[in-house]
């Protein structure tokens, strides 16, 4: 018969186990990181200070690219500040990776885009929309 050293099997696998362990903890590490920035953000974005909340959303979304929420109140943020093409870019992915939170809050973004710009707006564009709102 063989001898089999089953100490060494056992620190390889101990090892393994070590190993997965450090890379869970490490993407956990990650997502609390992203939910810390998005909070701080949006902490910023609820006092007004819209400027200051858009980095804080983007490094959210960087370290989780599927962090849908925080696309969403990226895309309120530019809404906020006029920059109409990132907001766009923004509240669209937040639609494609959070349909549900981004259908309620979408339509209360253009309402409130939409009064903020009336005066803006011709009368007829004016009632179009009020129709479509209807």
């Amino acid at each position: 018969m063989r001898y089999v050293d089953h100490s060494k099997l056992i620190s390889v696998f101990l090892c393994f186990i070590f190993a997965n362990f450090l890379i869970s903890c490490a993407g956990t590490g990650v997502k609390k990181t992203a939910q810390s920035e998005y909070e701080s953000g949006l902490l910023l974005f609820n006092r007004g200070q819209y400027e200051e909340s858009v980095p804080h959303f983007e490094r959210a979304t960087e370290l989780v690219p599927e962090f849908g929420m925080a696309y969403l109140y990226q895309g309120r943020a530019y809404v906020n500040l006029g920059k109409w093409p990132e907001a766009l870019q923004s509240l669209r992915t937040a639609f494609r990776l959070a349909p549900e939170e981004s259908n309620k809050a979408i339509p209360e973004i253009i309402i409130d885009v939409f009064f903020k710009n009336a005066s803006k707006l011709d009368h007829d564009t004016q009632s179009q929309i009020m129709d479509l709102l209807k």
